[in-house]
């Protein structure tokens, strides 16, 4: 069985706009394609990339408005599971948010991960200092520094 985890908006930002990790995020969507890794998400981060994408691609240049639209709908056509939030899960994020002052979208992902024992795939080691010791397991996309 293949290892599965669940993946941030930031980690699929980086197959489309080029910053640090982005070879690591291609490495995973590569072993995704081949079969090796499944990804998962949930439904805010396809909303999060849309609005991400064409902050840090579409409104830079980095993209041209056709690459922005099939970058948005890239979770799916790559088939990727989306998890979808409903009551519990956002109790869960307004609990985790409010006190480890972590942002809402990264407290929907922190508690979907706890919910699914799946491990977190991101490259926002704030996320991970602040989430530390809640028993969420991450995969920093980065190395540590």
């Amino acid at each position: 069985m293949a290892d599965r985890y669940l993946v941030d908006t930031n980690v699929f930002l980086r197959l489309y706009i080029e910053q640090v990790g982005f070879e690591r995020a291609l490495a995973f969507h590569k072993a995704h394609l081949d079969g090796l890794v499944e990804l998962e998400t949930v439904d805010v981060v396809r909303l999060e990339l849309g609005h991400a994408l064409r902050k840090t691609g579409l409104t830079k240049n980095k993209m041209t408005p056709d690459e922005y639209v099939t970058a948005v709908q890239s979770i799916d056509v790559m088939d990727i599971p989306v998890h979808m939030t409903g009551p519990e899960i956002i109790e869960q994020a307004a609990h985790l948010a409010g006190h480890r002052m972590i942002g809402f979208f990264d407290a929907v992902l922190v508690a979907w991960a706890l919910e699914l024992d799946l491990p977190l795939l991101t490259a926002d080691d704030r996320l991970i200092r602040a989430a530390a010791g809640v028993g969420a397991r991450f995969e920093p996309l980065l190395a540590p520094a």
